[in-house]
């Protein structure tokens, strides 16, 4: 049946989401089951070393990819990453594959003993848009107060930073002060262009970022105040990073500084460069922190920004004239490889042969300096009008992809029209001489020289790896125990305040925090959050006391979580924590890092977990 849709419509982009089998979807594309959910609540999908976890969020199917914190969302997401194509190349595709053709014909359906696309649950209809929007309104005041001003500076003292740095205007309103009870942290506002979007806290050995959506970056004033013209962006992945980076190398330019809170999402790239078609900046440094993960965030902001677009309302819709794209490259990271997927777009095979061989011999040339070939490449697809080349490196040769890039970037331009060119140098790379810049602004505060700083950090990196190798047991302070933390209802999830001593063993023994509300209620009553300790302990996991507290009809409780990846019960302990998460009033706070780790561990194995049952019966 042939389907009449504006070529914008937003109810459009929903009904993909929704109407959309996001796993049959992914089986056509060659991926295959390997393990799901006794009811069809969630799905492991292989292919080619890719692991995918699809599971479904009130009306629609999600996806996340363990080995990369970007590689996640909906149907939509997922064609925009897989097929590289933009959002009017997504909803042309997609129209197609809903109406039947060609698709049907070209591949057998998927297995029909998988359940299809489940109903939503029961008492969890989708929050509307103003539900969220009050939701996010009443996370934020919670922690901004009322009057939001920055009233404790003790913290961002601690990591270097003078009176002088933090006076500057720009940023001047765009740090506070949260304080609950006694206890006070800094605050960051992250922003869109709708305004406030989220709160970044901090303090020593504490971080938190609201539980919403990643749908805005910090963004500081010009240096000269706001309103004047911007002469120079930069970006960099914490607001502390860009506070170093001003009182190390501020000098003079109209300067305005931009950070993203850790990982790097595609909704935060997009806003980065609404902020460059409005400031139109003459350059854009990237700052981000010299490790795999900033290299990799560096290597994706030279294929994604650009200069100012110019402005063309379609449809009374805002819309910018992009450049034309015949080179494009994406970057992931996985726990042990970084990988490279570069798109060559041309009009025929020789021509195709012909833009691919600059890049091969790049590539030879920076094996051929190596004992050993580094940088592994194939061709995975080639066509008359595209070649795609996945290219792949150990993490800590990611150094080498980032180079190709810097290529890839000249390539690109000298392909396009010479009106469509940026500017020479418009996209910069500085790296800090450390692992990041506020780490350079404590050891330039020690005194040390830039040689000097260059020598400590290849001793910080010794020492990481040799942590990492053989961890030693942490050591615990009997004076700091009886420190609180900075906020009571935001405990820190630091390694070295782990809530059960020490295990022996080779694996990497991680803690976080799970809290649980629940309504009607007493601090002393048994409920949901009883359920939830006892799941976690039956899954292998060691789970610290339940503490409860109630403030009339609401009762709050949180434990402390220990596992170790190495526990034969690591697959049962992550599914039991991943249906935790799931459920409405419940919070898991793990560091990113460590959640992305075991997922990918449980993924590799085939066990399942028996608390699921419990959890979502």
């Amino acid at each position: 049946m042939e389907r009449k849709t504006l070529e914008n419509d937003p109810q459009e982009l929903e009904r993909f989401k929704q109407e959309i089998d996001l796993v049959a979807y992914a089986q056509r594309q060659g991926y295959q089951i390997k393990s799901q959910g006794r009811r069809g609540d969630w799905h492991h999908l292989v292919n080619d070393g890719e692991h995918l976890i699809v599971s479904r969020k009130d009306q629609r199917q999600v996806y996340f990819n363990p080995g990369d914190d970007w590689d996640r969302g909906t149907i939509i997401d997922f064609v925009k990453t897989r097929e590289n194509k933009n959002l009017g190349e997504v909803r042309q595709h997609l129209r197609e594959y809903l109406d039947g053709s060609p698709y049907p014909q070209e591949l057998p359906p998927p297995a029909p003993s998988r359940p299809g696309p489940l109903p939503p649950k029961q008492g969890h209809a989708a929050e509307s848009p103003e539900e969220e929007e009050r939701k996010r309104t009443r996370l934020i005041a919670e922690v901004l107060g009322v009057r939001k001003e920055l009233s404790d500076r003790s913290y961002l003292h601690s990591r270097g930073l003078t009176d002088e740095t933090i006076d500057s205007p720009a940023f001047q309103g765009r740090v506070f002060t949260s304080q609950r009870n006694n206890f006070r942290n800094t605050a960051f506002p992250l922003y869109n262009e709708r305004g406030l979007a989220s709160v970044e806290q901090k303090n020593k050995d504490y971080r938190s970022l609201l539980e919403l959506p990643k749908d805005g970056i910090w963004v500081s004033f010009p240096t000269q105040g706001k309103g004047t013209p911007v002469e120079r962006l930069v970006i960099t992945e914490s607001a502390i990073d860009a506070m170093s980076y001003h009182q190390l190398k501020h000098d003079g330019k109209n300067t305005m500084y931009i950070a993203t809170a850790g990982t790097v999402t595609d909704r935060q790239t997009e806003l980065i460069q609404k902020v460059i078609d409005k400031q139109q900046p003459r350059e854009v440094i990237l700052a981000d922190d010299r490790d795999a993960a900033g290299r990799r965030y560096n290597i994706n902001y030279l294929n994604d920004l650009q200069v100012a677009r110019p402005f063309q309302p379609v449809a009374d819709q805002e819309a910018y004239r992009e450049a034309t794209r015949p080179l494009h490259w994406h970057a992931t990271l996985g726990r042990y490889h970084t990988h490279l997927r570069v798109d060559v777009q041309h009009q025929s095979f020789s021509e195709g042969t012909e833009r691919v061989q600059p890049i091969l011999r790049q590539v030879e040339r920076i094996n051929s300096t190596q004992e050993e070939p580094s940088i592994e490449v194939s061709i995975q697809r080639s066509t008359e009008k595209e070649t795609v080349l996945r290219l792949s490196v150990a993490r800590a040769d990611t150094a080498q992809l980032e180079v190709l890039s810097q290529e890839l970037y000249r390539q690109r331009e000298q392909l396009r029209p010479v009106a469509e060119r940026q500017p020479a140098n418009f996209l910069r790379v500085d790296y800090p001489l450390a692992k990041d810049f506020n780490r350079d602004l404590e050891l330039a505060n020690q005194g040390l020289s830039a040689e000097q700083i260059r020598r400590q950090a290849l001793l910080d990196e010794q020492e990481k790896e040799k942590q990492r190798v053989s961890p030693q047991p942490p050591k615990v302070d009997p004076e700091r125990e009886k420190t609180p933390l900075p906020d009571p209802n935001e405990k820190s999830l630091s390694p070295s305040a782990h809530p059960f001593g020490d295990t022996p063993g080779q694996g990497a023994e991680n803690q976080l925090l799970i809290r649980v509300e629940e309504q009607g209620k007493g601090a002393d009553a048994r409920g949901k959050a009883e359920a939830v300790q006892e799941a976690l302990r039956r899954s292998g996991a060691r789970v610290g006391e339940l503490e409860s507290s109630s403030d009339g009809n609401l009762r709050r409780s949180e434990m402390k979580v220990s596992y170790r990846t190495d526990q034969e019960e690591i697959g049962k302990i992550s599914r039991t924590l991943d249906a935790v998460g799931s459920q409405k009033g419940n919070q898991v706070l793990e560091p990113e890092a460590d959640r992305s780790a075991r997922r990918e561990i449980a993924g590799q194995r085939e066990t399942r977990s028996p608390g699921q049952q419990e959890l979502t019966r």
